[in-house]
């Protein structure tokens, strides 16, 4: 099996911003300590202020299925649904 990439990209409603990075590190941590996550890291640029992505590595596309059905990332995602300007972009890609 291949490994997953995937990024996630967050606009969270600028007068919410750190009630999101709250959620956010909250699942940070969890996410790091499941089988199959090679990296799970939040980042932000200076082109694009109020959007952020989350830059994600799984080892295969079944680690990160179950990951979102985690506790965790089921309640993280419901706290930042009216959080959020536009509902979360994922992108997936592949190792070439």
């Amino acid at each position: 099996m291949e490994p997953l990439y995937l990024v996630a990209v967050i606009k969270p409603k600028i007068e919410c911003a750190d009630e999101v990075l709250e959620v956010l590190r909250v699942m940070m941590a969890k996410t790091r300590a499941e089988n199959g996550c090679d990296f799970y890291d939040l980042v932000a640029g200076d082109d694009e202020p109020g959007t952020w992505l989350m830059l994600e590595k799984w080892s295969t596309r079944a680690d990160w299925e179950a990951h979102m059905s985690m506790p965790h990332v089921v309640a993280g995602n419901e706290s930042l649904a009216d959080l959020l300007r536009k509902p979360t972009e994922l992108r997936f890609y592949s190792a070439r």
